[in-house]
């Protein structure tokens, strides 16, 4: 009879051992559970971005030569800008476009030239052209600054468009 009480004991600590260690695990998991760290809701930052005002052109028909808008873009990650201005005219031909950047006591800062084509703009009755610099550097930034695009046509006709500008 002794040998039978001896083989039964070790089969007994085993089975207990198990629910034991079983129970450990799971007080773990419920544990872990519990304790983890719950999803704060996450505040909106909201990032403004400097805008510049563009102005819409007209659909209105061309009936001489205009320069509606001018603007500029940086180039991203270095301090260089393109300046651009838009218009039309009547005429079909090249646009010499003058940009004319200058500072608060009217000094010039920077004069640029170029000339460009026009394109047929049907729906205004007449030709557009756009004039896109090369990117420029040593324009001061964080200063406001005027700038002044004057276009001219075949024929010497001139037109003019201004506006105050502050380059970051």
């Amino acid at each position: 009879m002794e040998n039978e009480e001896n083989q039964t004991q070790p089969v007994e600590e085993n089975s207990l051992m198990y629910i034991v260690g079983a129970v450990i695990v799971v007080a773990v998991v419920v544990a872990g559970v519990i304790m983890w760290p719950k999803n704060k809701e996450a505040k909106e930052t909201v990032v403004t971005t400097p805008q510049t005002e563009t102005t819409v052109p007209s659909k209105t028909p061309f009936t001489k030569l205009v320069c509606e808008n001018e603007w500029y873009n940086p180039v991203i990650g270095m301090p260089k800008y393109y300046l651009s201005a838009g218009g039309g005219d009547v005429k079909n031909g090249t646009i010499e476009c003058t940009f004319n950047l200058s500072n608060a006591t009217g000094a010039a800062v920077l004069t640029e030239k170029m000339t460009v084509e026009t394109t047929t703009a049907v729906e205004r009755n007449g030709n557009a052209f756009v004039c896109t610099t090369k990117a420029l550097e040593k324009i001061p930034q964080n200063t406001p600054l005027k700038m002044n695009v004057v276009v001219k046509n075949n024929e010497g006709q001139t037109a003019s468009c201004a506006g105050m500008v502050t380059f970051r």
